[in-house]
């Protein structure tokens, strides 16, 4: 009687360490799962507030016209039409370049080697940025450091992009985007080009020397830009003293279009009149040495 006593004591123990053990086994799987679930709306949090890929956006529609620092205005029209229609040319180039011929289908011109862009791609890219109601008059004019010139092929429609670099002393970093009154105000950094002071070094400044707020007017569902201000955000003391002279030469900074020149390849060069002025060197300083051996 004992012995069978002993041995249902014996199973029911066994079956309560089973419970146990399933018990803690379902715990331990509504941890996880509760784990999973959490760590779930974490990251869809962070996805839904994320907003990188929209920065790195605005930094490519606004990249061609930050190079070119432009000064702020309050609506369009008081821009400088002439500055947002080189924007518009580099944006056009940019795009071009980005494409899948890349800029290699585009025909140049046979003396100059100069790429024809046709302006009804100037058209689209200052169409993309300022709106579709935005209007360039096309015809041949000058660039903002004013040391090289845009010329206008009324018969081909097209602008002769020369092989000689054009400059861009900035390049676009956004820093954030702030949605008010109906408008998305972008704050982007101005960071200087690389060689901007003639400084290739490590220790050249990397981060925003200055601030300036784009602001977007929303337009038939997309956000097109429709004035600039400057931003109360302000750099570093370190990057504030970094920040480059802009009254500089132009020609100090760098080529954004080197693109075109390397396509272009080497361009034609007259050996003769290099030989010349050898020759009239030569004579210039053996004439001297002549009459000092009359002497």
């Amino acid at each position: 009687m004992a012995n069978t006593i002993s041995q249902q004591e014996h199973e029911r123990h066994k079956r309560r360490r089973t419970r146990q053990w399933l018990g803690l086994g379902i715990c331990v799987l509504v941890l996880i799962g509760a784990f999973t679930v959490i760590a779930s709306a974490v990251n869809g949090v962070a996805v839904l507030f994320d907003d990188t890929e929209e920065k790195l956006e605005y930094e490519q529609r606004l990249q061609a016209l930050v190079m070119l620092d432009p000064l702020p205005f309050e609506s369009l029209d008081q821009a400088d039409p002439a500055l947002f229609k080189e924007a518009s040319v580099w944006a056009a180039v940019s795009a071009a370049q980005n494409s899948a011929t890349g800029l290699d289908a585009y025909e140049r011109d046979p003396n100059t080697d100069s790429l024809l862009l046709p302006a009804v791609e100037v058209d689209a890219a200052a169409a993309a940025l300022f709106g579709p109601d935005y209007k360039l008059t096309h015809e041949t004019f000058n660039n903002v450091g004013g040391d090289m010139t845009f010329e206008y092929d009324e018969e081909k429609q097209c602008y002769l992009i020369p092989v000689t670099g054009q400059v861009g002393m900035y390049t676009p970093q956004v820093e954030k985007l702030d949605k008010k009154s109906g408008k998305m105000y972008v704050t982007v950094g101005y960071v200087p080009a690389p060689g901007l002071n003639g400084d290739f070094s490590l220790s050249a400044p990397t981060e925003p020397t200055k601030y300036m707020d784009y602001v977007f007017q929303k337009v038939d569902g997309v956000y097109y830009l429709c004035a600039l201000e400057v931003s109360e955000m302000k750099p570093s003391s370190s990057a504030a003293a970094s920040a480059p002279e802009t009254d500089m030469d132009y020609e100090d900074y760098f080529d954004p279009t080197s693109v075109i020149a390397e396509g272009a390849g080497s361009l034609p060069t007259d050996s003769e009149p290099a030989s010349d002025s050898a020759a009239a060197e030569g004579e210039t300083t053996s004439e001297p040495a002549s009459d000092s051996a009359a002497e």
